[in-house]
């Protein structure tokens, strides 16, 4: 009997040349988290606890500042235009080397740096 091997999802982060290290080789993910946004929360509070659940600060403690990585007005705004219009929008960004992707159907994927792309230790959220 023959198994299939767990399906992964990966993605590539979408850079430009001045920003990739190597545009002929752009960094590869790995899904690591999947969260719906909670209709009772805005967005903003909504994604920034996923981030915190997903990457697990010590102690709880988090110095993240959403603002250093994404405006969270204009995306809330993007992503409440295109719920509206009924259209599919994915807004992606990085925190330090995570890769966050929000989508209109009210979705946050985290996706992890795969192979030599792959950060030290550094915690995105330490203090």
């Amino acid at each position: 009997m023959s198994s299939n091997p767990a399906s992964v999802e990966t993605t590539h982060w979408f850079e430009n040349e001045s920003t990739s290290a190597d545009p002929t080789n752009p960094p590869q993910y790995v899904l690591i988290a999947t969260r719906s946004v909670d209709p009772d929360q805005s967005l903003t509070v909504s994604l920034i606890e996923t981030i915190v659940d997903t990457l697990k600060p010590p102690d709880g403690q988090t110095s993240l500042s959403l603002y250093q990585h994404v405006n969270p007005d204009a995306l809330e705004e993007i992503i409440e235009a295109s719920t509206t219009k009924e259209s599919g929008v994915e807004v992606r960004f990085t925190i330090e080397n995570y890769l966050v992707t929000v989508r209109s159907n009210d979705t946050v994927l985290i996706y992890e740096p795969l192979g030599p792309h792959r950060s030290s230790s550094r915690n995105p959220i330490r203090n």
